[in-house]
């Protein structure tokens, strides 16, 4: 399987378990999750990096994605952009991390590290 079908099926099911994203969001979303996965970390240029190799586009388009998934509505290009509801999302987002909780741990288990 592809990095790039690897990342579709993602997607697909970050809007299954996110209906109040929409698919663009849902999509970079994706792209944020999938890159701190794979690059072992959560920042900014590390993901964006990483993500602009996988999908073969520039680093500065990619990194642009990510940093206006987090700004406001009005703040961001384009005539149909709307910022994402965290609110909406914190219920589904829940239930799926308890969807994968292990049966009778009653606390979180941090990561450990390497």
């Amino acid at each position: 399987m592809t990095c790039s079908s690897r990342l579709s099926q993602w997607s697909e099911e970050v809007s299954r378990h996110l209906p109040s994203l929409s698919r663009p969001q849902a999509r970079v979303l994706a792209l944020w999750s999938f890159g701190m996965v794979f690059a072992h970390a959560c920042g900014l240029s590390q993901i964006s990096a990483l993500v602009a190799l996988l999908l073969d586009e520039s680093e500065g388009t990619v990194r642009q994605r990510l940093r206006e998934w987090l700004y406001g509505a009005q703040d961001k290009q384009g005539k149909q952009r709307r910022e994402v509801q965290v609110a909406d999302c914190f219920g589904p987002l829940l239930r799926w991390v308890l969807e994968h909780w292990p049966q009778g741990e009653p606390r979180w288990r941090w990561m450990r590290p390497r």
